[in-house]
C-alpha cells in the first residue's frame, strides 16, 4: 500500500486503531483514517483503504462499509469542500470496479449521460420542516448555550446562514444517523475541521464529542489517532487545541 515516509498506510491503518478506545476500534477507526486522509489532501489515499478492508469481507459487510465510507463523503463535502471529497468519490469507484473485475463481476456503467436518477432515500426530502428539524436538535445537542454566541458574531449575515446551517449542513448531511450515527457523524466532523488548524471550530467540536457521551481520555485518545494520520499525510500539528483546552461546561 502507499507509504508516507517509511510507514504504509496499512502499517498506519494498525497504529490508529491501537490508539483508540476499545469501542472504536471495530469500525469507527477507518472513519477517522478516511476522514483525514481527505482532509489532508490525500483523498486518493480512499482506494487502498477501502480495498484493504474489503478484501477478506462477504457481500453484506462490503456493502456496509462501502455505505459507510460514502456517509463519510456527504457528510465531509460540508466541511472539507467539494473537490476533494470528489477526488475520494472517485478514488473508492476505481477500487470498487477493480474489485468487481477481479471476481468477474461486471456492471453497467451510468446512462443518461450521467445525471442519473436521484435514489428514493433523496427524494421528497421535507426542506421546510423534518430537515431543518433535525438539524436544529443535532446543533442543540452539540452547542447548548454556546450556539446563540457564535450565530449573534455573525451579523446581519446571520438568518441565511444559520438557514444553511440548520437547513443544509446539519439539516440534510451532518444530522442524518442513518447509516453512521451521532458520535461517529461527530468524530467526522472532528477530523476533519481539526486537520485544518481551525482552532476555535476544534474546541467546538472537542466540546461536542463530550456532549455526546464520549468521556475526557477517550477524546485525547482520539485526538492522538487525528495526529497520526495527518503526520502520515505530511499537516502539522503544532499548535492544536486540546480537549484539556475547552473552556465550557460540557452539561451546559
Amino acid at each position: 500500500m502507499t507509504k508516507g515516509g517509511s510507514t504504509s498506510l496499512q502499517e498506519l491503518c494498525a497504529r490508529v486503531q491501537t490508539l483508540l478506545p476499545e469501542k472504536f476500534k471495530k469500525e469507527a477507526w477507518y472513519l477517522i483514517v478516511a476522514s483525514v486522509l481527505v482532509g489532508c489532501g490525500k483523498p486518493s489515499e480512499l482506494g487502498p483503504l477501502y480495498t484493504d478492508l474489503v478484501e477478506n469481507a462477504n457481500d453484506a459487510e462490503e456493502k456496509r462499509i462501502k455505505d459507510r465510507l460514502s456517509d463519510v463523503l456527504m457528510k465531509e463535502w460540508t466541511l472539507v469542500g467539494i473537490p476533494p471529497v470528489i477526488y475520494g468519490v472517485t478514488a473508492l469507484g476505481k477500487a470498487e470496479t477493480a474489485r468487481n473485475e477481479k471476481r468477474g463481476i461486471t456492471i453497467e456503467p451510468p446512462s443518461e449521460g450521467g445525471l442519473l436518477e436521484f435514489p428514493e432515500h433523496r427524494k421528497n426530502i421535507d426542506m421546510n420542516g423534518t430537515i431543518p428539524d433535525r438539524g436544529t436538535k443535532f446543533l442543540q445537542q452539540l452547542y447548548l448555550q454556546n450556539l446563540a454566541p457564535i450565530c449573534s458574531s455573525w451579523g446581519s449575515l446571520a438568518s441565511d446562514f444559520m438557514w444553511m446551517e440548520r437547513a443544509v449542513i446539519y439539516g440534510l448531511f451532518l444530522s442524518d444517523h442513518q447509516v453512521l450515527s451521532a458520535v461517529e457523524a461527530e468524530l467526522v466532523i472532528l477530523a476533519s475541521i481539526m486537520t485544518q488548524g481551525l482552532s476555535t471550530p476544534t474546541i467546538w467540536h472537542l466540546r461536542g464529542l463530550r456532549r455526546l457521551g464520549v468521556s475526557a481520555p477517550d477524546t485525547e485518545s482520539v485526538q492522538q489517532a487525528i495526529e497520526a494520520v495527518a503526520t502520515w499525510s505530511g499537516r502539522s500539528i503544532e499548535g492544536w487545541p486540546r480537549v484539556t483546552d475547552v473552556p465550557d461546561q460540557i452539561d451546559g
